[in-house]
């Protein structure tokens, strides 16, 4: 991982939206996480969206929610919208299958509004009921190769199978709500890029984004660039951009 690109990010959004990251730690894991909703939120804003930050009980610190456990409540989300149009984006939020009760945690969540509550209730909150998961986003700090779409794949069948089929959901895309996306730091291996070209001729409506890094590099010298989308495939020009 470019750490130092990695970390530029991360100072603009806290410049941005005058917060701070609350017991950040060093783990790379964690960092990228972060990146990785930031990411996202960058995303939604190049797409036209108002970018709005909550953290919990009105503190100033943005904290991240870096595992299964713990209430939501107790944790930032970034909320996006455009005109009626609103979503949430959330780190490692567990949500109901598709398929049946099984309970699966997801890296960042794109949620409909109001689905994840902003306080504890009465009731212990379990996890996000499957129709109100807009779509997800998978972080790896690996190179991609063929058995990890295949597990991207197997994820994505059963939180959103929706995706899988033909044709997939309207309303996502560049300058749309971003589509269930695996994101890397590493490159494709192997012929794992024929594997990922071969998901858009079956119609998969997925994306599978690597070398995160400079793609936010990228998309931090223009707000208007997503860093899921128009990226140009010579990365390695960007430091001279």
């Amino acid at each position: 991982m470019n750490v130092d690109e990695v970390a530029k990010t991360l100072s603009a959004f806290v410049k941005r939206h005058q917060t701070t990251f609350a017991n950040l730690g060093s783990r790379q894991t964690q960092i990228l996480e972060l990146a990785a909703v930031i990411g996202v939120s960058q995303h939604y804003a190049a797409s036209g969206f108002e970018i709005d930050v909550e953290n919990p009980n009105g503190v100033a610190e943005f904290v991240v929610k870096s595992g299964t456990r713990g209430h939501p409540a107790e944790y930032s989300r970034i909320v996006c919208y455009k005109d009626q149009d609103v979503v949430e984006l959330h780190t490692n939020l567990v949500v109901r299958g598709a398929h049946d009760e099984g309970i699966y945690c997801v890296d960042v969540g794109i949620v409909t509004f109001g689905s994840v509550p902003r306080k504890r209730g009465k009731d212990k909150w379990i996890c996000l009921e499957n129709p109100e998961l807009k779509s997800f986003a998978e972080v790896k700090k690996l190179v991609v190769y063929p058995m990890l779409l295949a597990q991207f794949l197997g994820i994505v069948h059963e939180i959103r199978p929706d995706f899988l089929e033909q044709p997939s959901p309207t309303g996502f895309g560049p300058g749309e709500h971003l589509p269930p996306t695996l994101i890397s730091l590493g490159h494709f291996s192997g012929n794992s890029r024929h594997i990922a070209d071969s998901f858009v001729k079956r119609g998969f409506g997925l994306l599978i984004t690597v070398n995160f890094d400079m793609h936010l590099a990228w998309s931090r010298r223009d707000p208007t660039r997503s860093p899921f989308f128009g990226v140009p495939m010579d990365l390695e020009a960007i430091a001279d951009d």
